[in-house]
């Protein structure tokens, strides 16, 4: 019996960790769970990292990632001596980086109690008392803020162990569990600021308060079949009249009713006699990329096309970086003159730069799509009968979302749409919206509208108001000569007075004191013979119709001689 009980805690003792003492295999919390069965050795890789007594003194394939086995032994033997601050067990192997700071605890204890963890060399530990803050800039005029910008759950506007923000913006709050849960899934080369997309000081900031970043691609990068819907292919009749009898969407692999897409976008497709192609023809271009192309149309029209499907995730826009040209050229337009955008849907522009702020994405944000139709469906379903016969339908993209899951009650149909939504708008456009933001940061467009999202909403996402009266006279303003001899006034030098020019164009010298009716209007006229032009006068309806000239002398010299003329025929 003695020996089964012996056997039984040795057993035991292997499968926990030598450091914390604990059997949990959580890579999120303790790092890499790693065993040496032929030295009955097991540690969590964030237990060795913060342990004050080890070093990594090998190479990458000796012992555990360079830390040796003797060390690690060392290591034990040493923390078995000191206690935990926490739980005033023996072990601690993990101690205040502050010198004058006596505290030594277990890792995990430390994570319970408010230890900093930074994973950066030296890898250094701090407690409660002596562990790294956050403030906020002296000039700050950034409104507190209303919820995580990761969850979206209410946050305490106080800036605290559990509350963080974002250096760069500060207007980026966030728990710190949530942001820690965005780093293990966004990983280093995706993890950024979820409302400025600042990345390099953003992490600098992350490690320094103590969230861990692991150094390997994306959660999503990493799952089988993250991107199988990349091997569907645009299956549609674009025609403006189909000749197919099944319908537009109908393709046969050869033959004239073969779906043929566009060469330069991809997203366009038409059946081989409804674009009247031979049989042996197979590059077709739709008329919009055709256009941009022969330089018979405007890019504006391409950029427009490929944006109001953006959230279409096309392989050869993503192989020959599309998005990150098309954020560039559009950042060149703008500051040179172009016209406004105009063409952005809300979703996209919620999406880059956070306006307006806590306004969650439906499914209308989706599109009209074949995939949309199948998540109306679920989040229309009356009964939980429907709902799993609509969840049925859209099975494959919901394995492949992370979304397939089983429901037990109506209720779970919102979760479940929040869940795809964010997958479909979000999750699985990361590169995407990352180089179509660099490429919109050419002269610093980004970073002016990111700044003042609210005044360039209109330009980007709204079309240009139609022309009216009103506008034209706001956009020209009169400019007189500044030069004192051709500065228009009356000196005394002229044949006609202001009132002899009144007389002319309304039949009365002076202004009537409840005005005129109708209102006195002025027009122009472009005459075939400038220089024979003269001023005609409808005195019935009080307008005055002055010729276009080439100089305001042969002007002066017409309208005297026009003017002088009625005085002369009054006086007769």
């Amino acid at each position: 019996m003695k020996r089964r009980i012996r056997r039984s805690e040795q057993e035991y003792s292997i499968d926990c960790c030598a450091l914390c003492k604990l059997n949990e295999n959580c890579p999120d919390k303790y790092g890499e769970k790693i065993t040496l069965k032929s030295h009955e050795l097991t540690v969590h890789y964030f237990c060795l990292l913060m342990s004050s007594g080890v070093y990594q003194r090998g190479e990458e394939n000796e012992g555990i990632y360079g830390f040796l086995v003797d060390d690690i032994k060392q290591e034990v033997s040493r923390s078995y001596r000191l206690k935990c601050a926490v739980c005033k067990k023996n072990g601690a192997s993990v101690g205040c980086y502050v010198k004058s700071c006596r505290k030594m605890v277990h890792f995990p204890c430390g994570k319970q109690h408010q230890f900093i963890f930074q994973f950066t060399d030296p890898f250094p530990s701090y407690c409660k008392d002596h562990s790294p803050t956050q403030s906020l800039p002296v000039s700050s005029c950034v409104s507190e803020p209303l919820s995580c910008s990761v969850c979206l759950d209410p946050i305490e506007a106080v800036l605290s162990y559990s509350v963080l923000k974002c250096p760069a913006c500060h207007g980026s709050w966030f728990h710190r569990d949530c942001v820690q849960n965005q780093a293990h899934s966004a990983a280093m080369f995706f993890f950024r600021c979820t409302l400025c997309n600042n990345k390099d000081m953003f992490q600098q900031e992350m490690l320094r308060v103590g969230i861990h970043i692991p150094e390997r691609d994306a959660a999503w990068e990493l799952e089988e079949n993250a991107y199988g819907e990349l091997l569907q292919v645009y299956q549609h009749c674009d025609a403006n009249k189909c000749l197919s009898h099944s319908g537009r969407t109908n393709s046969s692999r050869t033959g004239s009713f073969q779906i043929l897409r566009c060469m330069l976008c991809g997203s366009r497709g038409t059946h081989r006699k409804c674009a009247s192609l031979n049989a042996f023809e197979t590059d077709w271009a739709c008329e919009d990329c055709a256009a941009a192309v022969d330089a018979t149309g405007s890019l504006f029209v391409l950029i427009f096309y490929v944006l109001s499907h953006f959230y279409v995730l096309f392989f050869l826009a993503l192989r020959e970086d599309v998005y990150f040209d098309v954020g560039c050229l559009l950042s060149l337009s703008l500051i040179h003159g172009g016209p406004p955008l105009g063409f952005f849907s809300r979703a996209l522009y919620q999406h880059l730069f956070n306006f307006p702020r806590d306004t969650p994405l439906t499914v209308e944000d989706m599109g009209n799509t074949v995939f949309a139709d199948k998540v109306k469906k679920i989040q229309e379903s009356k009964s939980l009968e429907e709902l799993r016969e609509a969840m049925q339908s859209a099975s494959e993209y919901l394995e492949v979302a992370g979304c397939m899951r089983p429901v037990d009650s109506l209720s779970d149909k919102d979760a479940l749409v929040e869940d795809i939504v964010s997958f479909h708008l979000i999750t699985r456009m990361q590169l995407p919206f990352q180089r179509f933001c660099e490429g919109l940061k050419t002269l610093g467009v980004f970073d002016q509208v990111q700044m003042f999202p609210g005044a360039f909403a209109s330009l980007f996402c709204s079309s240009p108001d139609k022309l009216t009266a009103e506008t034209m006279s706001a956009l020209f303003t009169v400019k007189f000569s500044e030069q004192e001899e051709t500065t228009g006034k009356e000196i005394g030098r002229c044949a006609t007075s202001l009132e002899d020019v009144l007389i002319y164009a309304t039949s009365t010298d002076v202004v009537p004191a409840i005005g005129f009716s109708p209102n006195p209007t002025l027009s122009f006229l472009n005459p075939l013979d400038p220089a024979g032009a003269f001023p005609e006068s409808q005195p019935s309806s009080n307008h005055l119709v002055l010729p276009v000239v080439p100089s305001y002398q042969v002007f002066k010299k017409n309208m005297e001689y026009a003017v002088c003329q009625l005085t002369v025929m009054q006086a007769i």
